[in-house]
């Protein structure tokens, strides 16, 4: 059904372009392309530059709006990006239909075509619809911002840029992953970034026969030294929570800034397990029980 309606309109776009004095079909005729070859020959090179120059001034307009826009104290890095990207397709859209004008298509005619072209392009392109829309939502409710670490539609990474169309994404490892925007807002956002602390949870196993309350010290004394470590919301804290077959595991959480996440736990996990060693505190093997059959 919505490819009929999609053939219905792209024809309904052909008639409009038809039913005026300029008619597509003179393309189509021979004699009509030798006699006419000139003046043709200069509008398509003035549609060109047309083409050439407004693309620019398109690019131009947008990193103007997006940089004048930040001026502002109200207006953020991520806000200034999509409203920049929005002048930048509107006048992109306005450039090829100026360039499509100068082929010598009348205004009426051309206004007709797209009228009908709209509906063609809006009902093959509902899922690209979709995703402008789900960027003017997430530019409402800002879930997340550009420089935000975050898990969206199953992916992690530095929010890099976002437009009414994407959102990019930078992972730890420097690769980029596009999701478009539809994906983006239908899915669960976890922002690691936004509330400015983290806190940071390490498990660490134990001999049974070691000291707990001792180990339990040297954890949360090794943290408490970390320059990254913070007490607020709260101080360095462990405790036992699990009762492995070869172990003991003691949890620690301590809290940090969000920037600082990936280096205080891996620290912690060096720090601890050489404070461990200095005092005696072992971490066992795993092992295993074999039974005579």
């Amino acid at each position: 059904m919505q490819d009929a309606q999609v053939v219905e309109a792209a024809e309904a776009a052909g008639e409009a372009a038809t039913g005026s004095g300029f008619s597509i079909q003179n393309f189509t005729d021979v004699n009509w392309l030798v006699e006419n070859i000139g003046p043709l020959a200069m509008k398509l090179i003035i549609a060109l530059a047309i083409l050439w120059i407004g693309l620019k001034i398109a690019r131009w307009a947008g990193n103007f709006v997006k940089k004048l826009s930040m001026r502002s104290p109200a207006v953020d890095e991520t806000l200034g990006n999509f409203l920049g990207s929005i002048v930048r397709y509107a006048a992109t859209a306005m450039v090829f239909v100026t360039a499509i004008t100068q082929l010598g298509v009348e205004t009426a005619s051309l206004v007709a075509m797209l009228g009908a072209a709209t509906l063609a392009i809006g009902l093959a392109l509902q899922g690209t619809l979709g995703n402008v829309a789900a960027g003017v939502m997430l530019m409402l409710f800002r879930p997340y911002k550009l420089g935000d670490y975050v898990s969206v539609a199953g992916q992690e990474g530095v929010v890099r840029d976002m437009n009414i169309f994407t959102t990019n994404l930078a992972t730890v490892d420097n690769k980029e992953i596009i999701i478009a925007n539809g994906e983006a807002w239908g899915s669960t956002i976890s922002n690691f970034t936004s509330l400015g602390k983290r806190r940071v949870d390490v498990d660490y196993g134990i001999h049974y026969d070691d000291d707990i309350d001792k180990a339990i010290k040297i954890i949360n004394d090794t943290a408490a030294k970390h320059p990254h470590v913070i007490s607020d919301p709260e101080a360095p804290w462990a405790k036992v929570v699990t009762l492995n077959e070869s172990s003991v595991d003691i949890q620690s959480r301590v809290w940090c800034k969000s920037e600082h996440y990936w280096d205080v736990m891996f620290d912690l996990k060096k720090s601890i397990k050489e404070a461990f060693d200095k005092n005696g505190i072992t971490i066992p093997y795993p092992t295993s029980i074999e039974l005579d059959g």
